[in-house]
């Protein structure tokens, strides 16, 4: 099975995904623990000191975050399964979040750009790149006189050096409005 690793979690597994093979019927939980006992520095960034999962920590299977699954940690894996695990993003002088709102760009095309742009979207308003998190809300229409205009708020997460590269190549984007 192919696990991708995010953010910092690449720094201790050497690169972006590893392919890991399981027996039929592993749980997330025991994926998890296979991580872990094979990259011991992993434990401290993902399992607190009962073993569990931190909460900020994020185990996609599939696009879903593991907790909502519904057997939770316990959800048995199959082997065409997506895995993605995020360490958590924030704290640390390296680390930065801008929050934006983006008029007269659907949410969509907004998400479409951040993946033209590197991103790969693990929930419909959530894209993660090398380095960086992305979360998109739909927000009320901003209403200028009789002219109503879509919003949607723009929340970039994760490593600076990597927000500061991805800055441009969105603003090219967005100037262009989908041309």
């Amino acid at each position: 099975m192919k696990i991708n690793f995010y953010a910092t979690l690449r720094q201790i597994t050497g690169q972006k995904s590893v392919d890991i093979s399981l027996p039929q019927g592993t749980t997330v939980r025991e994926l998890v623990e296979i991580i872990v006992t094979r990259y011991p520095r992993m434990r401290r960034e993902l399992l607190d000191e009962n073993n569990e999962l931190y909460r900020h920590v994020h185990v996609f299977i599939n696009g879903r975050d593991a907790p909502y699954l519904n057997s939770a940690l316990d959800s048995e894996l199959r082997p065409d399964d997506k895995v993605d695990i995020f360490p958590a993003v924030g704290g640390g002088s390296s680390v930065t979040k801008q929050i934006r709102k983006i008029r007269g760009i659907p949410l969509w095309l907004l998400r479409e750009y951040l993946e033209e742009i590197g991103g790969e979207a693990v929930e419909e308003d959530r894209i993660v790149g090398d380095g960086w998190t992305a979360s998109l809300v739909q927000m009320e229409d901003y209403q200028i006189g009789s002219l109503r205009v879509g919003q949607v708020e723009l929340a970039i997460e994760g490593d600076h050096e990597a927000i500061d590269s991805l800055q441009p190549a969105l603003e090219k984007k967005l100037l262009r409005a989908g041309g």
